[in-house]
């Protein structure tokens, strides 16, 4: 699994609370959605950084490369859904037609069964999206 990191204070412990407490909220099948989502995730982006932003309801993630971090996708739970969302997802291939979405940044994927993460076709997204980020917070 991800690293998991602590920062901005939002629990009355004084920390961010862990996925696992952020994703205790939400139906059993939300659960287990998001928690293959982010083994993908970790899978597909060795040294990934994972952070719960309570604010955002959703989980972030980081490509960690030396001192630095970039932000690249999230898995944001839902009632009866869950979106593989994307930071730069406006400059993704969308080849397979997965990506959902009409804002000027981001895009995601609607998760909604176990069948619907398809890695052949999620995995490649996910590594794209980071190095999209990589490429657009150099400098």
């Amino acid at each position: 699994m991800p690293r998991h990191r602590t920062q901005t204070t939002t629990t009355q412990t004084g920390e961010r609370p862990t996925p696992e407490q952020f994703l205790a909220a939400y139906p059993p099948a939300i659960q287990a959605l998001a928690d293959q989502l982010r083994a993908l995730i970790s899978r597909t982006i060795p040294n990934v950084d994972e952070a719960v932003y309570p604010g955002w309801r959703l989980i972030g993630y980081r490509q960690h490369e030396g001192r630095r971090s970039r932000y690249f996708c999230f898995v944001a739970p839902f009632e009866d859904r869950v979106a593989l969302g994307f930071e730069y997802g406006v400059l993704l291939a969308n080849d397979a037609g997965l990506l959902e979405g009409d804002g000027t940044q981001v895009r995601y994927v609607t998760i909604r069964r176990i069948e619907d993460i398809r890695e052949q076709e999620l995995a490649p997204l996910i590594a794209e999206a980071a190095m999209v980020a990589a490429t657009r917070t150099r400098r």
